[in-house]
């Protein structure tokens, strides 16, 4: 396992592959929620990593959630533009300043060039293609804010699989109408998005990430199906709810417990063995 590895001067957390899994040359990223670090999601790398996935939570430009900075624009697509430019760095929305280098999509081609030339024997370049990101090899979660980006990458790029965890949580220019871009197509089929959120969030509403899940097309793949003293796989259903409690010895406070609680490691609750209760669910979703 190696420690956080910096680069781009932000750092980023990073997993090896147990070589006892068998190494599947696919790549993990995590992209925490607004305000968040990656080393608030190690568990989720670390399950990947274990089994057999190159994983990495990734820093990015998170300061300000994409609905704050879209509160007051009259533009139907803002929230759409932000996320684009927050992706690629291209000028897209007057309200992030955002270039290549400090996006999502610079940070972690970087990051995988990085860690191919630093660690060559970890097998990072199975991840690249003639020098770039090999896509169709990677997953990519995100954790609320991080699950928009996540989705809206998806669109772009031809993914592994898009795993949204509480969220995403768009809106147009109103709390009644949806936003724009969870209904363009994308790149990556509807049937390799997944989903997993707390039925009683306590910040972002069931009602609001169902309408975007039902945008990004779900549906069609299983019912609304809770993990609650259920099993893999869940029904094979894409859209997945729990109930149970957080933590409730997290380390560290936060106004948003069950919010946090499907993948943040101080709140996810743990099962009888101490280890994290949402495990298979998490195996479930991103590591088959």
């Amino acid at each position: 396992m190696n420690p956080a590895v910096t680069t781009n001067t932000a750092a980023h957390f990073v997993v090896a592959p147990d070589p006892a899994a068998g190494v599947r040359n696919r790549l993990f990223v995590m992209l925490p929620g607004t305000g968040g670090i990656p080393r608030f999601y190690r568990e989720i790398a670390r399950t990947g990593a274990a089994r057999g996935y190159h994983a990495v939570g990734l820093t990015y430009p998170n300061d300000v959630a994409v609905g704050d900075l879209c509160a007051a624009s009259a533009d139907p697509d803002c929230a759409g533009k932000v996320r684009r430019e927050i992706l690629t760095g291209l000028d897209y929305s007057p309200l992030v300043v955002v270039d290549r280098d400090g996006s999502i999509i610079g940070r972690l081609e970087d990051l995988i060039r990085h860690l191919n030339l630093t660690y060559p024997s970890e097998g990072w370049g199975q991840l690249l293609f003639s020098g770039d990101l090999n896509w169709s090899r990677v997953t990519v979660a995100g954790h609320s804010q991080g699950s928009g980006h996540a989705a809206y990458l998806g669109k772009l790029h031809l993914l592994d699989r898009v795993v949204m965890l509480s969220g995403p949580s768009d809106l147009g220019t109103s709390p009644t109408t949806p936003a724009l871009w969870p209904g363009v197509p994308g790149l990556t089929p509807a049937d390799r998005h997944y989903g997993f959120t707390h039925l009683d969030d306590d910040l972002v509403p069931f009602g609001l990430v169902s309408t975007n899940w039902s945008l990004l097309g779900l549906a069609p793949f299983g019912p609304v199906t809770s993990v609650d003293d259920a099993t893999a796989p869940y029904g094979s259903s894409h859209r997945l709810i729990t109930r149970a409690p957080p933590n409730p010895n997290p380390i560290g406070p936060t106004p948003s417990p069950r919010h946090a609680s499907p993948v943040v490691d101080a709140f996810t609750p743990l099962d009888a063995q101490g280890a994290p209760l949402y495990r298979p669910v998490w195996i479930y979703l991103a590591f088959p």
